[in-house]
């Protein structure tokens, strides 16, 4: 279960808050981390772009819906996450293939979750800022794929 709750952690961090009260310790961390790694990327995005009053005015409620929404098909990655490493130890061919199929799906969704909100960007936002907004959020996310995949093991 240490095993999960790291790896929940890790994933977590690509998660915004939610307006719920955490009822225990590893949801108490969880919340933490989650509130640490947002304002962590609203000061990236608040550092990297150049946005007009107008733009800004527009932008931050759009960002926050956006992160609202990645974290909710996040939410599914940290439950297939977990799934894994409960089952990590008597992996049958058959949790192994469900498990990839669900992180198939969790991609596919993330990925129609980013180009809806890079339409809704591009009503707000110049194609440059856009183009820039979604390659600080690829760093981002990357770095925090990276971290996960350091601590996952791969299947027997």
């Amino acid at each position: 279960m240490k095993y999960a709750l790291s790896l929940m952690f890790l994933l977590l961090i690509q998660i915004p808050v939610y307006a719920q009260s955490p009822g225990n310790t590893a949801d108490r961390e969880i919340a933490i981390a989650r509130r640490m790694i947002n304002d962590q990327r609203n000061t990236s995005l608040a550092f990297n772009m150049s946005f007009t009053q107008e733009e800004k005015e527009a932008f931050w409620p759009l960002y926050r819906e956006y992160r609202e929404a990645m974290g909710n098909v996040g939410n599914r990655q940290l439950h297939i996450i977990v799934d894994f490493a409960e089952h990590y130890a008597d992996m049958t061919e058959e949790k192994a293939g469900e498990l990839l199929d669900r992180t198939l799906i969790y991609e596919e969704q993330a990925l129609k979750v980013k180009q809806l909100y890079v339409k809704k960007f591009r009503r707000i936002l110049p194609n440059t800022k856009v183009a820039r907004l979604m390659q600080i959020e690829s760093r981002m996310d990357t770095a925090i794929k990276m971290k996960l995949s350091q601590e996952i093991p791969l299947i027997e």
